[in-house]
């Protein structure tokens, strides 16, 4: 029956000596029920008889009571509490109790007794795991008179207490627990950090202000001393938003008491606008990297949660481990904008952006690889490779173009193309991969481009693979114009848009040639492409270790070649030149590029190319010899020059004058 008011509305009684940090003692009312809220007869209204105490259900003033009529035998009387009849017990428990102590001890009292004409009436208190008790938790109760009693409480394992009383024929009332309290815990505050803006804006950031239990906090985000005078008040837990570095400062009170000041600095971040100013920072600097929509930033390589990143200042690798995840996973060539956290760490020469605790992609835009032009790597000579600290290479996207392989080659070495020497021995080709640290490569597949691409140099010697190679990716060093035929050859199949010739039969002196569907290793061919090719690439062909062919009929062949070639000056082999027309080779400049094809003949012979009796060379006579001052001049079908005209057919310049 005797009032009291649990901690939550104890703010008015802050007295004015706050500033007391410690003290004798200060009664802290963990929990008080009164059931003051019951009005039904008996116990308080002096009413003992079990012919007149109320039998209704019991109200609670404090919420989270278990125990009612129905199930627990436990009734409201007037200001008080029934339990029990004569053939079995009642039985209620108390809502959790938390004690705020450091001792975590408490004392329990409460008041009870005795209805009815019985002398056995009793009463037990017992409490949950953890939680010890002694003194009056088993009594008997006097019938018709009320009586204190007193429990100590204390904690050993829980971190709450729960209060079970259990008993027959008897009322119950004014259960409190109380703890002497001689200093009060210190609030708990978000742990410093750093943090960033999620836009260009100001940085802002949420903190979380938790009060002990039952205290109230004022905190400061000034750096002064917080006080009741001075700062916010939070009785519940408070979330509220600083901008910028703020230092924030947290006290918790209680009556006289006054915890310890706590405080916390939360530091607005750095933030970097280049990737060569992210590789400028010190190692362990935490900062955010911004990139910038026209910083023209392109994803190289992904791999094991490493991403190499290239904007307009240089190259970059984002080391995520298992701390963070890319989300979307990039892919070769995206498109990236916006900003990430993590801290600078260089790693045997390789600077990287290792990810923490802050490293997110939620603020990384990554564009479809499709929408952007292409990522194209660094051409370095080979001069450069193992020195890539000194090239200012480490980290970038590298290709070497046109490098021969050996098995003890700086290039084998580096780029770990060791076990291909077996079928690249001795050939020319480009290689690209990503420096991943000081002589250390990881590949990388650029489109269909695959990392070794057998490159063929029309001015170079080509030495065959060991074997043929599967599913290779070659770079031709060559143009084919469109404008007029070239001869043409090459170690693996493919097609060409446009006119493709292959060498037919011989008629007589004219070499006759006819349509071909596509384009076979090694044979030569007369092609004229719908547009002008230019150092074309072909990915995913076979390259035949197989030599050049040569096609024959009759006493004309035509000669396929990879490499360049010394031509026989003895007029049995010719070329055809850009003009239309053949060619006898001359001393001393004999020499046809590589992948080509030339004619070769009877010495002393007239020849004379037809594709699809359509086009026809111009014909060249044995010891004659053309230049391009002669365009105009007049030639038999033998090759021979006239100057008086009868009736018959002509060449002049490449085509065909039929006189009358």
């Amino acid at each position: 029956m005797r009032r009291c008011v649990t901690i939550n509305l104890l703010l008015w009684s802050l007295l004015l000596t706050y500033q007391v940090a410690r003290a004798d003692g200060v009664t802290h009312v963990a929990f008080c029920e009164t059931f003051d809220v019951n009005t039904g007869k008996g116990g308080r209204d002096g009413v003992y008889s079990g012919n007149n105490v109320t039998s209704g259900d019991v109200a609670y003033v404090q919420e989270g009571w278990t125990g009612n009529k129905s199930n627990n035998n436990v009734y409201g009387s007037y200001q008080c509490l029934r339990f029990g009849k004569s053939n079995g017990n009642g039985t209620c428990t108390t809502p959790e109790i938390i004690l705020i102590g450091a001792t975590k001890t408490a004392t329990l009292t409460y008041n009870a007794a005795g209805w009815g004409d019985s002398n056995s009436n009793t009463l037990t208190v017992s409490a949950n795991d953890g939680v010890t008790l002694s003194g009056d938790t088993q009594v008997t109760l006097t019938n018709g008179a009320w009586t204190a009693y007193t429990v100590t409480l204390t904690l050993t394992t829980a971190t709450s207490v729960q209060l079970t009383f259990s008993g027959k024929r008897g009322f119950l009332d004014d259960v409190v627990v109380t703890e002497t309290l001689t200093s009060i815990g210190a609030p708990t505050l978000t742990d410093a950090c750093t943090f960033w803006p999620n836009t260009t804006e100001e940085a802002v950031m949420t903190v979380t202000v938790v009060p002990a239990d039952s205290t109230t906090v004022y905190y400061t985000t000034d750096g002064s001393e917080p006080s009741p005078s001075n700062g916010h008040a939070a009785m519940l837990t408070t979330n509220f938003d600083i901008e910028g570095t703020t230092t924030v400062k947290a006290k918790a009170y209680y009556k006289t008491l006054a915890s310890d000041v706590v405080s916390r600095t939360y530091t607005q971040g750095t933030t970097v606008g280049s990737i060569a100013a992210f590789k400028a920072l010190a190692d362990g600097t935490e900062t955010r990297l911004a990139i910038s929509d026209d910083a023209n930033a392109r994803v190289l390589h992904a791999y094991n949660n490493k991403v190499y990143l290239r904007d307009n200042t240089g190259t970059l690798c984002f080391d995520f481990g298992t701390t963070a995840a890319f989300n979307p996973a990039p892919a070769h060539n995206q498109h990236v904008a916006g900003w990430i956290v993590g801290r600078k760490q260089t790693e045997n020469g390789l600077p990287k952006l290792v990810a923490t605790g802050n490293t997110t992609t939620d603020y990384l835009a990554m564009a479809a690889p499709v929408t952007e032009p292409a990522t194209e790597p660094a051409v370095i000579t080979t001069d450069a490779v193992g020195n890539f600290a000194l090239s200012g290479n480490v980290g970038d996207w590298v290709t070497v173009n046109g490098a021969r392989i050996a098995a003890a080659s700086t290039v084998s070495n580096v780029f770990g193309i060791q076990d291909y020497t077996a079928v690249y021995d001795g050939a020319l080709i480009d290689v690209s991969a990503i420096v991943t640290a000081n002589n250390q490569m990881a590949p990388v597949a650029y489109n269909d481009i695959k990392p070794v691409v057998y490159v063929i140099d029309e001015d170079q010697n080509f030495v065959s693979p060991g074997a043929d190679i599967q599913n290779a990716t070659v770079r031709l060093k060559r143009t084919l114009s469109k404008d007029h035929w070239n001869t043409f050859a090459v170690p693996f199949n493919t097609t060409l848009t446009g006119r493709v010739r292959e060498y037919d039969y011989a008629d007589g002196n004219t070499m006759k040639f006819k349509d071909a569907a596509s384009i076979e290793a090694g044979k030569p061919y007369l092609v004229k492409p719908d547009q002008t090719v230019e150092n074309p690439v072909f990915a995913n062909v076979t390259l035949s270790a197989a030599a050049p062919q040569t096609v024959t009929n009759g006493n004309y062949s035509f000669v396929g070649l990879y490499s360049p070639t010394e031509l026989a000056t003895n007029k049995t082999e010719l070329f055809l030149k850009s003009d239309g027309n053949l060619y006898y080779p001359a001393a001393g400049n004999a020499r046809l590029a590589g992948m080509r094809a030339y004619f070769k003949v009877p010495g002393g012979q007239q020849v004379r190319l037809m594709a699809d009796d359509a086009d026809v060379t111009g014909i060249i006579g044995i010891g004659q010899s053309r230049t391009t001052t002669d365009g105009n001049a007049l030639y038999d079908l033998q090759g021979r020059r006239v100057t008086q005209l009868k009736k018959g057919v002509y060449v002049r310049d490449g085509k065909k004058i039929i006189i009358h």
